[in-house]
């Protein structure tokens, strides 16, 4: 019985085809050039299977490069223990340099809170306010104004 598209059975052509699609894309060639070479009728063939590519490939290249840094922070960490216990400063800060890596990677550390101020200007006062500078500057009265007074009333 043949794959179907919602099947869990993946084929391996398929899957290197993908692959290549991937490795080609991140060399920077555009998806028409790579439809061109590995035979997809058009470029947005190419990118449907760089898509599948990325939630398939992907997904497992950075998990398994995630646990291979934790494995090698695990082993430095082992290494330097010693010498953390008997007070070696320079290893304690090796020891809290691995610490915020491993928390880096893990996503352990809490998100940092951002305040933002925003300022928005009605475009009629903006408008009103341009009239009435350019109104100050055309005057011919002979008193002198600010242009930084506020506008009068009258």
């Amino acid at each position: 019985m043949a794959n179907s598209k919602k099947g869990k059975h993946l084929d391996p052509d398929t899957l290197e085809k993908e692959a290549r699609v991937l490795s080609l894309r991140r060399l920077g060639v555009t998806f028409d050039h790579i439809a061109q070479q590995l035979g997809y009728a058009s470029g947005s063939g190419a990118y449907n299977a760089y898509r599948r590519a990325c939630l398939k490939i992907i997904y497992e290249e950075v998990e398994e490069t995630r646990k291979m840094e934790m494995d090698r922070l695990d082993n430095a960490q082992m290494r330097i223990m010693q010498a953390v216990n008997q007070g070696d400063i320079p290893a304690i800060n090796t020891l809290l340099r691995i610490m915020d890596r491993r928390a880096k990677l893990l996503g352990l550390d809490m998100p940092v809170k951002s305040q933002v101020e925003v300022t928005t200007y009605d475009t009629g006062t903006i408008d009103s306010e341009v009239a009435r500078l350019i109104r100050l500057l055309g005057s011919t009265d002979s008193e002198t104004r600010s242009l930084d007074a506020p506008p009068s009333t009258s």
